[in-house]
């Protein structure tokens, strides 16, 4: 400064020597005056020196500055604005016009001029960008942008004021500046890291403990409490003023409060009461210091504070006399909340808490289970504009309507919780959960079971019990009992509210899959577990209904006997009677169920077992052999219930009767009143068979045609008459007239062409045709089954039997091409594993061996569980065998021999044996040829060829005698065909 005002000096002398008019003394004064501090002296000499100085130079514009400047120490802001404003518009080339650019920005800010500020600062930082107030003028431009709210604008002026540290005199306060912006953006990282770089870099400033605070406040902001607790428990911040450190305080009590440390909460508000009273912070810390007392369980406290609290009308004293009444009502004085609440009403009739206070007496009532007023309460809270209190008076609303079984009302109520957006995801859970329930009782299995199947995708440790319940319900109200079971597995059964009905629900679950064994193990368990449930006897006759279907008819009827022994009105049903005979029946007693059938008649009468039980009656002699007593029996139903639906069965079960005793005549009588009287019943198609064996019976096959003749004749419009007539062709086929058959079938295919049954007609045409050596014609009706009936079930086999035909006729390329076509086009068939298998079977007869092998192989390979893989497996063996392949052939023979019992088996084990005789392991052999007469002795050609074949092993062994005694079995059961003729003449070359 003495530096620039030796200068100054300079170029006053100067100029006096150009102007000696003027006197330097005036400037010389009014500069002393100014460094004196004499700002009204210094303004008033600077005035007269204007007066007598009329050059417009450097040393004009010196003093206009400081004359300027003197105005600003005086506080007179605009006249020292105009100043300035008059030296940077006039002297372009001033040393001091950088300055005079600052000093009007500075003004305009504290003016509250923004715009004018910045347009100052910014000529300055434009002119003069190494200007040493230029680092500080960006300072300046940020805050003018903070204080106009322009945060975007304040953040890139004072990011580029931090950077230019060297020429901004406010560095510190750059940054401070620049950290709170961030925090009124939300954005509380970038907030914290420029608080941090304060800290760390200018540790003294005045700014550094608000700072700290401020880094604490940003920590709670971003909810890292522990963060925040760790800034704000520094023991500086202790030193601050009363109001500063009062606010750190009540922010550290809040972080304690967040993260739940809820003593230290307690006692940093109780710190700020004592220490503070009179701070702004004090009655927040009160409110504070009450929900601590609340969350801690201390609910007198929390009472006691927030009562304290009450006696205002600012915002606190409203919440506060809010939750005095549910401090009372978490403590179980529900009668004292119910009163707080009333006075709350009444006090605050246009507070926004009212909604919720309505809400909260709703609860009181709902908890109390006073319905109808909880009811009353809650829809006046729906009004509430808070969605919090609308989503959970809509969702205990729909509670309430639940438990009343008013389903769709309940529907609407949780649909409108859901359709609130601020629900929170626990009511979101629960009004789903209602909204589930009500949808299954409304019926809506399908929506209940993916709305249920929502809370299970969003929080799966949502009631889980109540959850797997109810989807449990649904799937099995849609039949789906597996997953139903699977849903009931998952249920805590001493769940107090639904463990009983999951029980009985899985229970039943098994029941209707007929998986009876599990069905009774847990209709079991659901009689020990719950065994005063009102469902007990029902459970107990399923119970019993299990045990029958499962063929445990002893425990049946000991349930059963047990049930009638209890008695009671339940149990006192023909159902439980019925049951209890059949299952007496089936455990062998079956004196005691005929004595229970006949006592279920008599005991009701009316009933629709009754007719039954008298018809079990004469079934159960039948099943005795005692045919006369059977129809005795069957006679009586219709004699005591002529009407009866059984009337049918009843005809056709005495025309059986009478045919196992011989009597056909009478047989037939009563299959003819099946068919004549009961035409549209079920066993006309049995009454026809049994009329068609007793004439075959008779040997008279004429009268049965006849008699179905005139059964179609008579009932031209029966849905079945087509099956009757049908029965003609099979008549004729049985006794083996095919001339007649393949008429009847052509008769049949002419009379109903749109039968379901002309593939099939065509079929036995084939067939009999094939049994009158007429190739040709059994040939087109196959292949017309085939060609025009790929779907039907006789397709396949008419293919087969064309296959059959062709290889009778060696016409070997033939067969292999109905083959290959029935491969292509019947490639869905059940038989196509045995189409294939007989392609191959063709192709041995062709000798070609190797295309033989590979289509074995892929029967093997794609039908592998099928028995047509094992005959193929059989061939192959054939194959390797001739081929002296004797490891693979000894593979498949022996692995065939050992898991089958067949006569596929007993094959395998003889050409074992063979083969091992063929390899000279002669011992081996014959113990492979002794396991045919140990384990397949039921299949006789087998067994002879084994004994044919031990002979030559032990002929090969010289064991003559056992040899022939080998032969001679042969010789003593097949005395007179080829293998006795065989075992013959082996027998003779050992003589």
């Amino acid at each position: 400064m003495k530096r620039s005002l030796l200068l100054l000096l300079i170029l006053i002398f100067f100029n006096y020597n150009i102007f000696s008019q003027v006197s330097p003394e005036k400037f010389s004064k009014a500069m002393d005056a100014y460094n004196s501090g004499l700002y009204a002296e210094t303004y008033r000499l600077f005035e007269e020196f204007f007066t007598d100085y009329e050059i417009k130079d450097e040393m004009y514009a010196t003093a206009k500055f400081y004359s300027a400047d003197a105005l600003l120490n005086l506080g007179d802001e605009d006249a020292a604005a105009a100043g300035f404003e008059f030296l940077v518009n006039n002297f372009r080339s001033s040393n001091f016009r950088d300055r005079a650019f600052y000093k009007l920005g500075i003004i305009y800010f504290d003016t509250k001029q923004f715009s004018r500020a910045r347009a100052r600062f910014e000529k300055l930082l434009y002119e003069y960008p190494n200007s040493e107030h230029a680092g500080t003028a960006l300072y300046w431009i940020g805050e003018s942008y903070s204080a106009e709210d322009r945060l975007s604008d304040a953040i890139n002026y004072l990011e580029e004021a931090v950077a230019k540290h060297k020429n901004n005199k406010y560095e510190d306060y750059s940054i401070y500046t620049l950290a709170t912006v961030y925090e009124k953006t939300g954005d509380y990282e970038n907030a914290v890291k420029y608080y941090d770089q304060l800290l760390s870099f200018h540790k003294d400033s005045p700014l550094a403990v608000s700072a700290q605070i401020r880094i604490g406040v940003c920590y709670f902001k971003l909810k890292d409490y522990h963060s925040s607790i760790l800034e704000l428990k520094s023991p500086l911040l202790s030193d601050l003023p009363g109001e500063l450190y009062s606010e750190s305080l009540y922010i550290l009590a809040n972080s304690y409060y967040r993260v739940q440390e809820y003593e230290d909460a307690k006692k940093t508000y109780l710190e700020i009461l004592e220490s503070f009273p009179s701070s702004d912070f004090s009655r927040n810390a009160m409110y504070g210091l009450a929900w601590t007392y609340f969350q801690q369980g201390k609910y007198n406290d929390a009472y006691k504070t927030f009562h304290s609290l009450s006696d205002g009308d600012d915002s606190i004293a409203v919440k506060s006399f809010y939750w005095k009444a549910e401090a009372k009502r978490y403590a179980g004085q529900e009668d004292e909340a119910f009163r707080i609440y009333a006075q709350f009403v009444e006090k605050y009739p246009g507070s926004e808490l009212v909604k919720g206070v309505q809400y909260q007496m709703g609860v009181v009532y709902y908890s109390n289970r006073q319905l109808d007023q909880a009811e009353r309460f809650l829809k006046d809270a729906l009004t509430s504009a808070d969605e919090t209190i609308r989503s959970k008076g809509f969702t205990l609303l729909g509670e309430i309507e639940l438990s009343r079984k008013q389903f769709s009302s309940a529907k609407n109520s949780f649909e409108a919780a859901l359709n609130i957006g601020g629900i929170s995801h626990e009511l979101k859970m629960r009004a789903l959960l209602g909204y589930g329930a009500s949808l299954y009782y409304l019926g809506n299995n399908e929506e209940a079971t993916e709305k249920l199947k929502e809370i299970e995708r969003e929080n799966e440790h949502f009631e889980p019990n109540k959850v797997n319940f109810y989807l449990a319900e649904n799937y099995y109200a849609m039949g789906d009992f597996q997953d139903a079971i699977r849903r009931y597995n998952n249920i805590n059964l001493s769940e107090t509210e639904i463990g009983s009905q999951a029980l009985y629900g899985k229970a039943y679950s098994y029941f209707n899959l007929k998986d009876y064994d599990n069905a009774a193990y847990s209709f079991n368990e659901f009689i020990n577990s719950f065994p005063r449930d009102k469902r007990i006897v029902d459970a107990s006759l399923r119970l019993a209904d299990s045990y029958y279907g499962s063929k445990d008819y002893s425990a049946a009827s000991k349930v059963y006997r047990d049930l009638f022994n209890a008695g009671g009105g339940e149990i006192e049903n023909p159902y439980a009677y019925y049951q209890y005979a059949q299952a007496l029946y089936k455990a062998g007693n079956t004196n005691e169920a005929l004595n229970e059938f006949s006592n279920l008649q008599k005991k009701f009468p009316q009933s629709d077992y009754a007719d039954e039980s008298l018809f079990t009656l004469g079934w159960i002699n039948f099943q005795q052999n005692d045919f006369g007593k059977a129809i005795s029996a069957y006679k009586n139903v219709l004699n005591v219930y002529p009407q009866s639906l059984l009337a049918p069965i009843v005809y056709y079960s005495i025309g059986d009767s009478y045919f196992n005793l011989g009597k056909y005549d009478s047989a037939i009588v009563s299959y003819q009143v099946v068919m004549a009287e009961y035409p549209a019943s079920n066993y006309v198609f049995d009454a026809v068979n049994g009329i068609q064996y007793s004439y075959a019976a008779k040997g008279d096959y004429v009268k049965a045609i006849s008699f179905i003749d005139q059964f179609v004749s008579s009932n031209p419009s029966l849905s079945f008459s087509d099956q009757i007539f049908f029965k003609k062709g099979e008549i004729f086929y049985s006794a083996r007239n095919y001339e007649a058959a393949k008429t009847s079938y052509q008769e049949f295919i002419a009379s109903y062409p749109n039968s379901k049954l002309v593939a099939e007609a065509y079929y036995w045409i084939g067939k009999s045709a094939q049994n009158l050596s007429q190739n040709e014609e059994a040939i087109f009706n196959f292949n017309k089954v085939f060609e025009s009936y790929p779907g039907s079930e006789s397709a396949a086999a008419a293919v087969i039997e064309i296959g059959n035909i062709y290889n009778a006729m060696f016409n070997y390329d033939a067969a292999i091409n109905i083959y290959d076509a029935a491969l292509e086009k019947l490639s869905q068939s059940s038989r196509i594993a045995e189409i294939t298998y007989m392609k191959g079977t063709t192709l041995i007869n062709k000798k070609d061996y190797a295309a033989a092998y590979n289509v074995f192989d892929e029967v093997i390979q794609y039908f592998g569980k099928t028995i047509f893989a094992d005959k193929s497996k059989f061939e192959l063996g054939l194959i390797e065998l001739a081929r002296e392949n004797y490891i693979n052939a000894d593979l498949y023979f022996k692995t065939l021999a050992e898991t089958h019992s067949d006569e596929l088996g007993a094959e395998a084990q003889y050409y074992y044996g063979y083969s091992l005789f063929e390899q000279e392991k002669t011992d081996e052999a014959i113990a492979a040829l002794e396991r045919v007469r140990v384990v397949f002795s039921a299949y006789d050609e087998w067994l002879t060829k084994s004994y044919l074949k031990l002979g030559d092993c032990y002929t090969k062994l010289d064991q003559i005698d056992k040899a022939k005694e080998m032969y001679r079995v042969v010789i003593g059961k097949h005395r007179g065909n080829v293998y006795g003729q065989e075992a013959q003449n082996k027998l003779r070359e050992l003589q």
